[in-house]
């Protein structure tokens, strides 16, 4: 057996220690990342699985009702698909009237009084069907905004249970559930890439950071207006957090040779956008006033307010502010459902918490204790602070109505919001300046991660923004902010901040446990009881017809080329008119009636001219604009005696169904 034993060959090689180590080394390079990389790709089906498992049983059954309805009324969502449809119908004509949208003839500029939705427009454009395309992007939000935070948190230092409960907090906020009917505000999916991608780029000046900057803030900028303008708001609070500790860096040459390019790109894509509104703003005169800011304002109580469609709210989803007991206006005021969750709350105090514990300023063995005078002076900033912060709440919550205080405080009027705020900013900024200067200070900020702290400090001020006592008197300096009658929506991106620290408070708590089966048991339980919190009641879903299925009258008009501008009457002063706006995408043509976030004020004077049903000097009024032809679709007793009185001023020129085109004589040529 001996003599068939193999001798080792003069030319086989047995590889020494060293030489193994090196290509254990070099192994490592190249498996890990593809362990890493099929590790995230794992995580991230998980994460998709996750929330459009949850949007289409929060959505349902919409499924069902994706081609024909949408949630949930027929007012705003309906406006809103009308601008996507005209943004697309521009689209394929070269975008030669984008901002001339056809509604309140003959008013031009009318997209922007209110969202553009450049981006989601083109984003559905392929679709035949825009209810929908509609409908895709009302999931995909919920998906997307999901999926967006998940991977910010991850990326920022989170678990995966963490980050992935973190994006169900951000995506299924009772806040957002709240505006449903606002399709501007639900498109966020961009908000945490935009803020990460931008921390990223102070923290790491190079060419690539800057493009994947770009092309996130250019996602989001092209998404709508309101969280649009909102957004620079958070994106100088991370750059405030960075200054405070890279500011030697950022002011150096090597930086601002990407900085500088990155922001003058950044403010022709602003201009490009935000020019046609201001512009439009200046000619007709457009601006919100203080009372109608108030009224949309946030209080505290409305970050306690649970969205009425949210399953574990006590209200009803038809509750509204002027009815019900007094101590539910409060909790009822429209768009002021900004309450985040009992939940994402605690979890987020625990967060808090766990960085105070953290970074807490201990004082020195054998330091002088603050002096008195000092500290009663803090102590009487603070209490001014506090005094004023509850007033302007007060106000903010009995503008409607002043029995509470109105015998006592006569002189707390609208016109004394800019006073009134300017005193707490003053007494607010005095107090944290005399507390950093005295280093009476509690946490040592300048430890905090940049990025943590950035977002800390976007969440704050947002938060007071959101507040009329803030609002109100910024709006009278600030470009811009005059613009926006719901300053509540600065939510969006407090609710931001409250899942960043809530990720943290639940990595704070898992970490307390040793065990991975009992953090695996507490990570689901949690889970199961977000998913139950966060559940809306059942959606309501509309029927709207696709166009195939417009009244025959609307088809009529396209096909007629004497048709110029229109009136459909009666001629309605709310959102109904959406119903007319819609049907009218069958044709195109200019018409009088409209809705939007504005009304210009010539159309609120045509509109006191015309009434309803006009009469004779109405007629002569729309002909004298350039109005060829009257819709009637209504079928009264009342529309039948109209159309006897303007019988001699107008003519029947078609009828189907029982609706009714009429010319006016005498009308010029086709607008």
């Amino acid at each position: 057996m001996s003599c068939l034993r193999r001798r080792p060959s003069a030319f086989s090689w047995a590889p020494s220690e060293p030489a193994r180590r090196g290509v254990a080394h070099y192994s490592a390079i190249l498996v890990l990342p593809m362990r890493t990389r099929s590790t995230t790709l794992l995580r991230g089906t998980i994460a998709l699985l996750t929330y459009s498992t949850a949007a289409l049983v929060y959505l349902r059954p919409v499924w069902e009702t994706y081609a024909d309805h949408l949630t949930p009324d027929a007012g705003d969502p309906l406006f809103n698909l009308y601008v996507l449809k005209w943004v697309g119908h521009q689209a394929r004509l070269g975008f030669t009237g984008l901002w001339n949208a056809p509604f309140f003839f003959p008013t031009r500029g009318t997209l922007a009084l209110s969202d553009h939705f450049l981006g989601p427009a083109l984003a559905i454009a392929w679709l035949d069907n825009p209810v929908a395309g509609y409908n895709l992007l009302l999931v995909s939000s919920f998906v997307l905004c999901g999926l967006a935070t998940w991977w910010i948190l991850e990326r920022s230092g989170r678990s995966f249970p963490a980050a992935l409960l973190g994006g169900a907090m951000f995506a299924f906020s009772p806040f957002r559930w709240g505006q449903l009917n606002h399709l501007a505000i639900l498109l966020a999916q961009w908000i945490p890439l935009t803020l990460w991608s931008w921390d990223r780029l102070l923290a790491e000046r190079t060419a690539k950071r800057a493009a994947v900057f770009l092309a996130f803030y250019s996602l989001h900028v092209l998404g709508g207006c309101y969280l649009a303008y909102m957004i620079h708001l958070p994106l100088l609070a991370i750059l405030l957090s960075r200054l405070a500790s890279e500011g030697r860096e950022l002011a150096s040459r090597r930086a601002l040779r990407v900085l500088l390019p990155t922001a003058l790109a950044a403010l022709a894509l602003v201009a490009a956008i935000f020019l046609p509104y201001v512009l439009t703003a200046r000619r007709l005169e457009l601006a919100h006033d203080e009372r109608e800011v108030v009224q949309h304002g946030a209080a505290l109580a409305s970050y306690f307010s649970p969205a009425p469609s949210a399953w574990l709210s006590p209200l009803r989803p038809a509750a509204r502010s002027s009815r019900g007991p007094r101590w539910q206006r409060a909790f009822t005021r429209s768009e002021n459902w900004l309450f985040a969750g009992f939940l994402p709350s605690l979890l987020c105090a625990v967060g808090v918490w766990d960085l105070w514990r953290r970074h807490r300023r201990r004082r020195e063995p054998g330091a002088p204790p603050l002096p008195r005078r000092r500290r009663a002076i803090l102590i009487a900033l603070l209490a001014a602070t506090i005094a004023l912060y509850a007033l302007g709440d007060v106000y903010t919550l009995q503008l409607d109505d002043g029995t509470w205080l109105g015998p006592w405080l006569p002189w707390v009027t609208p016109a004394l919001w800019t006073a009134l705020g300017a005193a707490f900013l003053a007494a607010l900024g005095t107090w944290i300046w005399l507390r950093h200067r005295w280093g009476a200070g509690a946490l040592d900020w300048r430890a905090i991660d940049p990025w943590e702290r950035g977002v800390a400090l976007a969440g704050i001020l947002c938060f007071l923004l959101s507040h009329p006592l803030v609002y109100v008197p910024l709006m009278r300096v600030v470009p811009g902010l005059a613009g926006m009658r719901v300053p509540a929506r600065f939510a969006a991106f407090v609710s931001f901040a409250v899942v960043l620290f809530a990720a943290r408070g639940l990595d704070a708590l898992l970490a307390g446990l040793h065990r991975p089966a009992g953090r695996a048991a507490v990570a689901t339980a949690l889970a199961v009881l977000l998913a139950l919190e966060l559940a809306p009641r059942p959606v309501h879903w509309v029927y709207v017809p696709p166009e195939r299925d417009f009244p025959e009258v609307y088809r009529w008009i396209a096909a007629q080329p004497g048709v110029g501008a229109l009136l459909e009457v009666p001629l309605r002063r709310n959102d109904r008119e959406a119903r007319t706006m819609y049907f009218a995408t069958a044709h195109w043509r200019p018409i009088v009636n409209g809705f939007s976030g504005f009304v210009p004020p010539s159309h609120d004077r045509l509109a006191d001219q015309l009434g309803r049903f006009p009469g004779a000097e109405g007629l002569a009024l729309l002909r004298g604009l350039g109005v060829t032809h009257l819709v009637v679709r209504e079928r009264t007793p009342y529309v039948r005696a109209w159309e006897r009185e303007i019988a001699g001023a107008v003519e029947l020129v078609h009828e189907a169904d029982g609706d009714r085109v009429y010319c006016l004589r005498g009308s010029g040529p086709p607008a």
